[in-house]
């Protein structure tokens, strides 16, 4: 798409059109996790560990998995799948405390990242490149873990479809680890429309452009979208939607239920601090 016309002028109807709240779940311009060029940037951000936009902090991922492994208290050797990996934070360290892990992830950087930090170990875990939600298991696996949110990123269909293949990947009596935003997640002031001019080598993409930035609310879903749409020199318009669905404590319950699971716990965060009613996560297992 591009807002320049066959003669050569700015098409203002469709610079407006750009700022418009668009349909929920409303598709954009492309997969940005299989694209080169940000998936690079994605992975760096996974592996900066001053920051948490894209990982959580290194001392926070194996403080989390040691406190689960204490309370699940599973046998040595049992089976983990770590959906939505990245570069292999989690999967590694839950390998370290004896488990034997899949990692799956959608970014090809960050699974060839993680194949080459098992192998200069060495590591004995299997990454795969591929979308989880066509993974198609039966009863291999002993614990899944979706760690950061991933649930949330997803629209209500491709969610309940992925919590039934993971529901059917699940061995009898196996367990689900996930967390989830709550509205306090957004408590920050932010501004609902922004813009800036990003020179060479941003993080979208590697030509100068303009970036807009949008955010909107979708309140009766429990739903905000985060918009960024970027203009090049040429004219050229790409948008990625990143849509962000945020639960309470009950629809959390309410979600798992419906889908075949029963909640064996709950907390503020994965590493064991009571629920508070204002926490920004809920982390929670539930069990098949």
């Amino acid at each position: 798409m591009t807002i320049i016309s066959s003669q050569g002028l700015l098409d203002f109807s469709l610079l407006e059109s750009i700022t418009k709240k668009p349909k929920l779940f409303a598709k954009d311009d492309g997969d940005f996790w299989q694209d080169p060029y940000i998936s690079e940037h994605l992975l760096n951000a996974h592996l900066d560990d001053e920051s948490d936009q894209g990982s959580r902090k290194y001392q926070d991922i194996l403080q989390s998995v040691l406190w689960l492994c204490e309370y699940l208290k599973l046998p040595e050797d049992s089976k983990l799948l770590d959906l939505g990996c990245g570069p292999g934070l989690y999967s590694e360290n839950f390998y370290g405390q004896g488990f034997d892990v899949t990692g799956i992830d959608f970014s090809q950087s960050s699974i060839d990242y993680a194949k080459e930090q098992a192998e200069g170990f060495p590591y004995r875990i299997n990454y795969i490149c591929q979308n989880y939600l066509e993974i198609d298991y039966h009863e291999e696996f002993d614990v899944i873990t979706l760690i950061y949110g991933d649930l949330c990123v997803l629209s209500h269909t491709d969610r309940n479809l992925l919590l039934q293949k993971v529901k059917k990947a699940l061995k009898p009596g196996g367990y689900l680890i996930f967390d989830v935003f709550t509205k306090h997640y957004f408590e920050s002031k932010e501004p609902d429309q922004s813009w800036y001019i990003s020179k060479e080598d941003g993080f979208w993409s590697e030509e100068e452009h303009l970036l807009l930035q949008s955010r909107y609310k979708y309140k009766k879903d429990k739903v905000r979208l985060d918009k960024y749409t970027l203009i090049l020199k040429n004219g050229t318009v790409r948008t990625h939607n990143i849509w962000k669905h945020y639960f309470s404590l009950k629809r959390s319950i309410s979600m798992m239920e419906k889908n075949g699971f029963s909640v064996k716990d709950y907390w503020s965060d994965l590493k064991g601090k009571a629920f508070e009613k204002n926490s920004q996560w809920i982390g929670m297992i539930a069990q098949k």
